[in-house]
């Protein structure tokens, strides 16, 4: 699973960490809104994806969240061990198919279902890596949830808003 440590305070409590997801995942529905529906499985200009690959690369993060909180063990999809080219690749080749509307049920399931597990942990969690099975002594659990979500969402809002702008121009 991703996992960035220079960032962001030592400590963090769960219903900032919620809010925090919240602000990034208005911010990254914002900018999909600016894709008029029609054209979401339009590929962008720098590749294959579309933003319905976008968004299912987005909740694949967010679904693996869920068993994290829920079941506090590092364990996931085989494919964390990948390198990511490969990871986003077979997470693309997962949800190619699926229809836009699954795609975006998908989308805001693993969402919601992703900060009703988070609200099951404690403050305490957030911030001890021996409250997870597996999870390496050195990791902060706040700070991979939140690579694995808002900073995600985050990453993306980019790539969206350029192709926003794209679909714009033609």
């Amino acid at each position: 699973m991703l996992m960035e440590q220079e960032r962001g305070p030592e400590r963090m409590r769960v219903d900032c960490l919620v809010e925090i997801i919240e602000a990034a995942r208005e911010y990254l529905e914002h900018a999909v809104a600016q894709v008029p529906r029609t054209k979401f499985e339009q590929p962008g200009e720098a590749g294959p994806w579309s933003l319905k690959d976008v968004l299912a690369h987005i909740a694949w993060h967010d679904n693996q969240m869920i068993d994290l909180c829920e079941t506090k063990d590092l364990v996931g999809s085989p494919w964390w061990e990948l390198p990511m080219d490969e990871r986003n690749d077979k997470i693309h080749e997962q949800f190619k198919e699926t229809p836009l509307e699954e795609v975006l049920a998908f989308f805001d399931k693993a969402y919601l279902s992703m900060l009703t597990a988070l609200k099951t942990l404690s403050d305490e969690d957030m911030n001890d890596a021996k409250r997870f099975t597996d999870m390496p002594e050195d990791w902060i659990p706040w700070r991979m949830i939140g690579n694995n979500s808002y900073e995600h969402y985050l990453r993306h809002v980019g790539q969206i808003r350029h192709l926003a702008k794209k679909i714009q121009e033609t």
